[in-house]
């Protein structure tokens, strides 16, 4: 019960973004879609929060300059949206595909959206590379991630089996080396590791529960906007889609924050083919 008093505003905020998400997916004929992703969301909070209190993690996370921190963290996140916008732009040819084009925004799209660029910088200031997210004790914090990653398939199964994208995956990747390749490194680790940062470092300053959990993962959901436009060129459609992977993106933040690693997080979100959320 005090849990839920300390946490109130959060929940309060979240379970806002959870009615308007649960309203869109029924305004568009999903409703055991929607409702099942509504529930999925507190499932997923509760079976973290028990599983953490049960076995807790032993290592703390780092924080050196937390404000100095963050506010790199966030300006090469919106550096990485910019030039991945600009890589599509190339790709679709609205940029002229030139050497003076090209080769900067590889570099730019390597270096802020990676994300290569935080990470070099955090290890100029001195922190090791396990400090980044990666070191976790006890071990069995492990299985936490299988269970949410297990726990999204189930809800998938149940709500919406229809959305699976394992076959097609699976295909597009060249088979189970090439997925977890993608969906580990590239996807999962780059994706959770500036999560990681910004909400870790966001933490260290701001002390309103969960607010650093909400507040990375709004970044996290704008980093796939690039993308998404790519694909659809409609604004509205692709900021409810950003706002749609917001209560899944919060789950693995929280999942990140209990479990103070990514480790965990990488493999509920690494291997998450289950189109839950889509």
């Amino acid at each position: 019960m005090q849990a839920l008093k300390d946490n109130i505003q959060i929940l309060i905020t979240m379970t806002l973004i959870n009615c308007v998400v649960l309203w869109n997916y029924i305004s568009k004929g999903e409703t055991k879609h929607g409702i099942g992703y509504f529930i999925f969301f507190y499932v997923a909070i509760l079976t973290i929060y028990f599983f953490t209190k049960r076995i807790p993690p032993k290592s703390e996370i780092i924080v050196k300059e937390p404000k100095k921190e963050l506010s790199m963290a966030v300006l090469f996140s919106a550096l990485g949206i910019l030039f991945l916008s600009l890589n599509f732009m190339l790709q679709r040819e609205v940029i002229s595909k030139t050497i003076y084009t090209k080769i900067p925004i590889m570099l730019g799209s390597l270096f802020f959206a990676m994300p290569l660029g935080i990470f070099l910088y955090l290890l100029l200031k001195k922190y090791k590379i396990l400090q980044l997210g990666l070191y976790i004790k006890p071990l069995s914090l492990l299985l936490l991630g299988i269970i949410i990653w297990g726990l999204t398939g189930l809800f998938a199964f149940t709500f919406h089996e229809s959305g699976f994208l394992w076959e097609e995956g699976l295909k597009e990747f060249g088979g189970i080396g090439g997925l977890l390749l993608t969906g580990i490194i590239n996807a999962a680790l780059f994706e959770e590791f500036s999560r990681f940062v910004i909400q870790s470092r966001f933490e260290k300053i701001y002390k309103t529960a969960g607010v650093n959990i909400l507040f990375a993962t709004i970044i996290w959901a704008m980093m796939h906007f690039p993308m998404t436009y790519h694909k659809v060129p409609e604004i509205s459609t692709n900021l409810t889609y950003c706002l749609q992977i917001i209560p899944l993106g919060f789950v693995w933040g929280y999942l990140t924050q209990r479990t103070k690693s990514i480790v965990p997080t990488i493999i509920a979100h690494g291997l998450n083919l289950w189109g839950f959320q889509n």
